[in-house]
């Protein structure tokens, strides 16, 4: 018999499906070519170079064997790094800062002069012009989902998580009890310790990288600050030989009511899904409220343009539930 997942949207649920046919949009990798019909390359390419090395060692740190190897934390690293900018949660952050940048520049261009058409670019590659008309155009086409541009804006930063996230500390949290863990339309959520609420960068030193690896175990990435400190000290040499050590996986053991507490935190960083084996009674209130994912703030001051994202969650918001 077919296993079915239970799910919960913002407003509905819950309701039955299978895991392929949970996916509430179709073609989402596809391009649209001229004519109508679809390239389908970029996801053929993701399949076979992340998922297919990737999925293996989820399989193999969720059976309980830790023991990975540079190759295991590379490819793993990658999935989770996919798995964070692949979703429509991630696409709907750049099409956020898309809009914000374009509607600021825009307003600082007509204040001082309603009648200006271009502006003048700088960067390392050299200097260039941009019409207004273009700009409103680039940003149009990071609205479609079937344009080369927003896969180009997300697969990038991918590939640079990845490179963090390969040498950060690892910890599998097995469940100790019967309560199983769940999963959202936002697999891969940052949580911040700290009561800072601008900045959700992965450097910020308190960041908690969180991943639900099965219904039985679940995987958080930190920054190991001791190591950190040794390689801020570190020679060349040293610093070489300390960034080749193979770091251990830790492991640790979750309770009913931690399991819960980062189900919980999952859920209220859900952009519109939550997914699991059976029904989670406290599911719907959770979905009924806001998304705790962090949210661009425009803080543009006088000639400085600056844009940071906002924090809105708290983790002992959910912890110590009985």
């Amino acid at each position: 018999m077919e296993q079915h997942l239970v799910c919960y949207g913002r407003g509905r649920g819950p309701f039955r499906r299978s895991p392929k046919d949970a996916a509430s949009q179709r073609n989402y990798y596809a391009i649209r070519k001229e004519g109508g019909t679809w390239d389908d390359s970029i996801e053929k390419l993701i399949d076979s170079t992340v998922e297919a090395p990737g999925l293996p060692i989820i399989q193999k740190l969720a059976s309980g064997n830790t023991r990975l190897t540079w190759q295991d934390r590379n490819e793993l690293s990658l999935l989770i790094a996919f798995q964070k900018m692949r979703t429509p949660s991630a696409r709907e952050r750049v099409r956020t800062f898309s809009r914000i940048l374009m509607e600021r520049v825009l307003h600082e261009i007509r204040t001082a002069d309603p009648n200006q058409t271009s502006v003048n670019l700088a960067g390392k590659f050299g200097t260039g012009t941009l019409t207004l008309h273009e700009m409103t155009q680039a940003h149009e086409e990071i609205c479609d989902d079937h344009r080369m541009e927003i896969h180009r804006s997300l697969v990038g930063p991918a590939i640079k998580l990845s490179e963090r996230y390969k040498h950060m500390k690892f910890t599998v949290h097995y469940r100790s009890g019967n309560t199983e863990y769940i999963t959202t339309d936002n697999p891969v959520i940052r949580v911040f310790h700290n009561a800072e609420a601008l900045g959700a960068g992965v450097d910020r030193p308190d960041v908690e990288i969180r991943f639900p690896l099965s219904r039985t175990a679940f995987l958080t990435l930190t920054h190991d600050l001791r190591f950190i400190a040794r390689l801020e000290r570190a020679r060349t040499p040293e610093r070489n030989r300390l960034l080749g050590a193979l770091p251990e996986v830790r492991i640790a053991r979750a309770t009913d009511s931690d399991v819960t507490a980062f189900n919980r935190a999952h859920a209220r960083h859900a952009h519109r899904w939550l997914f699991a084996s059976t029904e989670v009674e406290w599911a719907a209130d959770v979905l009924s409220q806001a998304s705790a994912a962090p949210t661009i703030v425009d803080r543009t001051r006088g000639d400085l343009m600056h844009f940071q994202s906002r924090v809105n969650y708290d983790p002992r918001t959910d912890s110590g539930i009985e």
